[in-house]
């Protein structure tokens, strides 16, 4: 029994993997659009974290407002720092954003463990534009059957896909 559980994990994996290949080549295609929610996954353990992209935006504004204090003056140095500080409340949600939105399509374009283990953690949406389907969304909804449906090159596998989603009544429900 172990080892025809053993041979079906293998075949899970191996169709985890080529379904990866097809996200990753249709997001590199831009085919695929990948949205990041920061708050969800910006924390310490999460492996797109960065401590540093909290503080080096400040401390390098802050340096830079003390070498004009001190080239220009008092006056000029106070309105520096006002104006880094502004700048720092108002535009580094948006800086970490853009970085963890990177560094996450990054680490799930490695490989396919890196992409379930970021899809676990959620804040993870999957789109295609070109298509009238709805976005779908980490961690309840399901990766592999997104990418059958709309990356599949057989058009029985997608209609099949498809129809394994869709139950009697017609409704579309989350997995």
């Amino acid at each position: 029994m172990s080892e025809l559980m053993a041979a079906w994990r293998a075949k899970k994996t191996e169709e985890a993997i080529a379904l990866h290949d097809r996200l990753r080549n249709a997001v590199l295609a831009k085919k695929v659009h990948i949205y990041t929610d920061q708050r969800m996954l910006d924390f310490q353990g999460s492996p797109v974290h960065n401590g540093w992209d909290h503080l080096m935006p400040l401390m390098v504004m802050m340096v830079l407002a003390l070498v004009i204090l001190l080239a220009t003056g008092v006056a000029f140095g106070i309105v520096a720092m006002t104006i880094g500080a502004l700048a720092h409340l108002l535009g580094i949600k948006h800086f970490i954003a853009w970085r963890i939105r990177t560094r996450t399509t990054a680490y799930m374009l490695e490989s396919a463990h890196h992409w379930h283990q970021i899809w676990q953690l959620g804040g993870i949406a999957i789109y295609m534009p070109a298509n009238n389907e709805p976005p779908c969304l980490a961690p309840r909804g399901d990766w592999r059957k997104f990418a059958q449906r709309n990356l599949s090159d057989d058009p029985a596998e997608a209609a099949a896909a498809a129809e394994e989603e869709v139950p009697e009544g017609g409704e579309v429900l989350p997995p």
